[in-house]
């Protein structure tokens, strides 16, 4: 197929991935008029973006509602002869059905939480499906319940990116894994899902964070207990300078209740011969807070010194340049830095 073709489809793919990842609409790429009048790409986005029979998780009803108006619009002007063109029926219904729900208010669409689904930019080996990771998480929030970590940062979205290439990929591969900081689980649950770890740990200190992420690791049906081919994936509440003390919530059978039992102290890794052992751990958007960089320092000579990581993978934005200076300054000349570029 030509490139001349294929482009059409590969526009529309674009918009479905940014719309389940919930970019904004208005940076949203939507195709040429020329282009979205036809019957079958109007099909293609009701079926990919807005058919809730066949689509999960699904966008916000205004999130929905927001891009389809745009949609709509962009198809009624390019109508040129209305006998031969139309709007797809499917999305006429479906913009009648969102426009009668109510709408939250715009602090309430803040603090709403919706499932969200990525889809990684660098392309899976041609027989593979495209690699995606679902997230609990408002791409509105800034801060809720004391912590930033309901929402995916673009620093995460970009250490996601470099471990998606072959070079990241070589770091996780077959590795023991620790994440600092784990947030909405997104670096940790694209790697376990994707990247073929041994086993890797997801950390933050907010319970309901820690919560979140095992809810999600269930949705992307992640493995905690060593099987055939699977990767061991793991969550635990880490408040940075105490010792590491991991722990699971596990569901037996069918019943709701759930019993928190140990699956892992100290740093043990399950089925691990030595349990004191990660080969790497990673870290996304960690820097930010200068009275934090102590505790942090302090949790990286642990992770080095008593649980052996040999590497220590860092995706920062640099909001303030002279928070990032106190955080390498105090790294001093006990670490060797380098920068590895994303193309």
């Amino acid at each position: 197929m030509s490139s001349s073709s294929s482009a059409p489809v590969d526009q529309v793919d674009l918009l479905i991935r940014q719309f389940h990842q919930q970019v904004d609409p208005a940076l949203l790429p939507l195709p040429q008029g020329a282009t979205i009048i036809h019957p079958a790409l109007q099909s293609a986005i009701y079926e990919s973006m807005f058919n809730e029979a066949s689509v999960w998780p699904l966008p916000p009803i205004y999130y929905q509602a927001r891009v389809l108006k745009m949609i709509l619009s962009r198809i009624e002007e390019a109508i040129a002869d209305p006998e031969e063109d139309e709007i797809h029926a499917d999305l006429i219904e479906t913009w009648t059905s969102l426009i009668s729900q109510p709408k939250p208010s715009t602090i309430q669409q803040a603090q709403q939480l919706s499932y969200i689904k990525y889809t990684s930019p660098i392309p899976p080996p041609p027989t593979s499906q495209p690699r995606t990771v679902i997230t609990s998480e408002s791409r509105g929030l800034i801060l809720s319940g004391g912590t930033t970590g309901f929402r995916t940062w673009e620093a995460a979205l970009h250490l996601g990116t470099y471990l998606s290439t072959p070079a990241g990929e070589s770091i996780i591969s077959d590795k023991r894994v620790i994440e600092l900081g784990a947030g909405t689980g997104f670096v940790s649950m694209f790697c376990a899902a994707h990247l073929h770890p041994q086993y890797i740990l997801a950390t933050d200190r907010e319970p309901a964070l820690i919560e979140n992420i095992r809810d999600c690791a269930r949705r992307n049906q992640l493995q905690k207990a060593s099987g055939s081919g699977s990767t061991q994936f793991g969550a635990a509440i880490w408040e940075w300078g105490t010792p590491l003390d991991i722990f699971s919530e596990d569901s037996h059978g069918d019943n709701e209740s759930s019993a928190t039992q140990p699956v892992a102290t100290t740093g043990t890794v399950p089925g691990d011969k030595n349990p004191r052992i990660f080969d790497v751990a990673l870290g996304a958007d960690l820097i930010y807070d200068v009275d934090l960089i102590p505790h942090l320092l302090s949790t990286l000579h642990d992770l080095f010194d008593n649980y052996r990581i040999s590497q220590f993978i860092i995706s920062a934005t640099l909001r303030n340049q002279n928070t990032f200076q106190t955080f390498l300054s105090a790294c001093g000349s006990s670490c060797r830095l380098s920068s590895p570029l994303v193309g």
